[in-house]
């Protein structure tokens, strides 16, 4: 008998061939995307990653993204929303698509580049490789814009929300700029001093763990000094009261005693005062005060503080007559018991009717 031939059915051929091909199709497909996987991976190694990333976040407006990515690449204690800000201001009716840059400055670990858009430059930006080894990119800020901080000593602060590290720390245990002037510099107050650099607005200025204190700029300096905030009327009033006098020395309303007996003898501020000329001024039979007001006392230490306080005088001789828009900033020191000034700034942009 002879041998039945088994063929391969038309239907089961056409089905392997499907299978085959589609093995072949599923197998270049994996290939194509393990392909495109790689080459991903490879691009986030590149610079330049850092770079299309950045812009992409302007361009979906993810300033959020931008300023967390700032803080690995180059910490600093601008407030989230100063550096958005400043971002915004930078590229508004910028088209992101016609942006270009180019690298100025490198080392092994960091790249610096410039962007500019309509051959005009817009900002720079520094970029570092991460942990995970992908580029970041941070706009860089530069400016004039440092501040002086002065913390009773021991304590710890927070700018912005962020606790400062010892590199902000520019000296320790020294006397209080506003009270410089004392001879005796052991009774004066003593701080930490720490330098704020390249921030993009006025700092936010918190005691770590302590609630209750306040800030005061310097109307002379700038500085910037941190203490517990005063609102007890008693301790303005001596504010209000010591200016006062004071005011009324140059017009011959009360003698160099009433001063003397108000301020620290020992000083800078003393010797200053009683050798002021005060004879040019008019005499005059007529003169007040009004709109009185002390204001941001704080203490600088128990036993001294330093405050703003605003009057407006009126003098008149009977033909002419004037009103002073008046403002001090005054430190004052408590001496055996009693409240001297140690020190006094004028500034009358502190009244309001000079604003």
């Amino acid at each position: 008998m002879a041998k039945v031939k088994r063929g391969v059915s038309p239907i089961l051929g056409i089905v392997v061939l499907l299978l085959l091909a589609a093995l072949g199709v599923g197998g270049s497909y994996i290939y194509t995307n393990n392909a495109r996987q790689a080459f991903l991976e490879e691009e986030k190694s590149l610079p330049e990653s850092a770079i299309s990333t950045y812009l992409q976040h302007i361009r979906n407006k993810d300033f959020d993204g931008i300023y967390e990515d700032s803080l690995v690449i180059a910490p600093h204690i601008n407030s989230k929303e100063d550096y958005i800000n400043k971002l915004q201001e930078i590229y508004q009716d910028v088209d992101i698509d016609r942006i270009v840059f180019a690298p100025v400055e490198s080392d092994d670990k960091n790249l610096k580049y410039v962007l500019a858009y309509d051959n005009k430059y817009l900002s720079t930006l520094e970029l570092m490789k991460s942990k995970e080894n992908v580029w970041l990119a941070s706009t860089i800020f530069s400016g004039d814009n440092e501040y002086m901080v002065e913390v009773p000593t021991g304590e710890k602060i927070k700018v912005n929300g962020l606790e400062l590290s010892k590199e902000y720390l520019a000296e320790k245990n020294v006397v209080a700029s506003n009270f410089i002037g004392m001879h005796e510099e052991k009774d004066a107050p003593h701080v930490d001093r720490y330098i704020l650099s390249n921030l993009l607005g006025t700092p936010q200025i918190e005691v770590v763990g302590k609630s209750g204190y306040g800030t005061l700029v310097d109307v002379v300096n700038g500085i910037i000094y941190v203490g517990e905030e005063v609102n007890d009327s008693e301790m303005k009033e001596i504010f209000i009261e010591d200016a006062k006098i004071c005011a009324m020395l140059p017009a011959q309303e009360v003698g160099l005693g009433s001063v003397a007996a108000i301020s620290v003898l020992d000083s800078d501020w003393y010797d200053r005062i009683s050798t002021m000329q005060n004879t040019w001024f008019t005499p005059h039979g007529i003169s007040n005060f009004s709109n009185e007001n002390a204001f941001n006392i704080i203490k600088q230490s128990d036993d001294s503080m330093v405050g703003f306080v605003t009057f407006d005088y009126y003098a008149s001789d009977g033909v002419v007559d004037r009103t002073w828009n008046c403002g001090y900033q005054i430190s004052f020191i408590e001496e055996n018991g009693i409240w001297k000034i140690a020190g006094m700034g004028i500034d009358s942009t502190l009244n309001p009717k000079k604003k």
